[in-house]
C-alpha cells in the first residue's frame, strides 16, 4: 500500500522538557485520519512536524514519499494542504478574497504578483468547489468566519494536494455551519484524487464518516491507533480524557 504519512521513532523536545516521545504513526492512501488529545499533549508539534515547519531531534518522518533530511521543506510545504485558525488571523482584512486563496501558492498570506489567467482561473474553481464563487472580488475581513474558512479551503487546496491537514477548522463555527463545512469535506473526499483527509480536534461530532482511522494523543505518546471504530470506545476516552464511564455513557452516547 502507498504510504502517506510515515513517522517512526519521534521525539522532539522544548527548552529540555519532552513533547512527543518516540511517536509512530504510518497512514495509507484511501484513508482519512482523526488527531485528537488533550490540551498541551503534543498534537500541534506532532501537526507542525508534518507541515514541515519543524524537524525532530530524533526518529525519522517520510511525507508523500519524500524524506527529511532528502527534500526542501518549503517544496514540502507546497504539497501539503493545511487549515488553521492562524492563517485566517495572519490574513489582513484588506487582502482580496482571490489573493487569499491565490497565496497558497506559495504558502505566503497573500498573492500580490499579477495573476496569469490559469491562476485565476484556479482560483475560481478551488472557490466555486465550496460554493463560495461569488466571494470572488471581495476583501477578506468583510466575510463571516464560515465564508473564511472556505477561502482558506481553497488556498489549502490550490496546488492540489495529496494530504490536507485541517487544524481544529470548524471551532470558531456555528451548528448550520458546522453541518456545511462537513459537507463540504464529504463531497472533497468523494473526488477523483481526493487528498488524504487528517483533521485535529477536540469534538467527537467532528469525526464525520468519512475518517476512517485515528489517533489520540496523551501526554506526548501515542495512547491509541487504528481504524475508527476501535479508537471511539469509553474504555479508551476514559483512559486518554480522564472521562468517568457514567459521563460517557451520560454525554457521548
Amino acid at each position: 500500500m502507498h504510504e502517506i504519512i510515515s513517522i517512526k521513532n519521534v521525539s522532539v523536545s522544548r527548552g529540555g522538557n519532552p513533547v512527543l516521545k518516540n511517536i509512530n504513526w504510518t497512514t495509507y492512501a484511501g484513508e482519512n485520519w482523526f488527531l485528537m488529545g488533550q490540551n498541551g499533549s503534543g498534537k500541534t508539534t506532532l501537526i507542525e512536524i508534518l507541515v514541515g515547519y519543524l524537524w525532530p531531534q530524533e526518529g525519522s518522518v517520510s511525507i508523500l514519499g519524500e524524506e527529511f533530511g532528502h527534500i526542501s521543506l518549503r517544496e514540502l510545504r507546497a504539497k501539503v494542504g493545511y487549515v488553521s485558525s492562524w492563517i485566517m488571523k495572519r490574513m489582513q482584512p484588506y487582502v482580496l478574497v482571490e489573493d487569499v486563496v491565490a497565496s497558497g501558492i506559495d504558502g505566503s498570506v497573500g498573492f500580490f504578483e499579477d495573476k496569469s489567467g490559469s491562476i485565476v482561473n484556479n482560483v475560481k474553481e478551488k472557490l466555486d468547489f465550496f460554493k463560495s464563487s461569488e466571494l470572488f472580488g471581495r476583501k477578506f475581513g468583510t466575510l463571516s468566519s464560515g465564508q473564511q474558512l472556505k477561502c482558506i479551503l481553497a488556498r489549502a487546496m490550490i496546488n492540489n494536494p495529496k494530504l490536507l491537514i485541517l487544524d481544529e477548522p470548524f471551532s470558531l463555527l456555528d451548528v448550520g455551519t458546522r453541518i456545511d463545512m462537513y459537507e463540504h469535506i464529504t463531497e472533497l473526499c468523494a473526488e477523483n484524487q481526493a487528498p488524504q483527509i487528517i483533521v485535529v480536534t477536540h469534538h467527537k461530532e467532528d469525526i464525520i464518516p468519512v475518517f476512517t482511522h485515528g489517533i489520540l494523543i496523551k501526554d506526548g505518546q501515542t495512547a491509541a491507533y487504528g481504524k475508527k471504530e476501535d479508537i471511539l470506545n469509553q474504555d479508551i476516552f476514559s483512559k486518554v480524557f480522564g472521562i468517568s464511564g457514567q459521563n460517557y455513557k451520560k454525554y457521548f452516547l
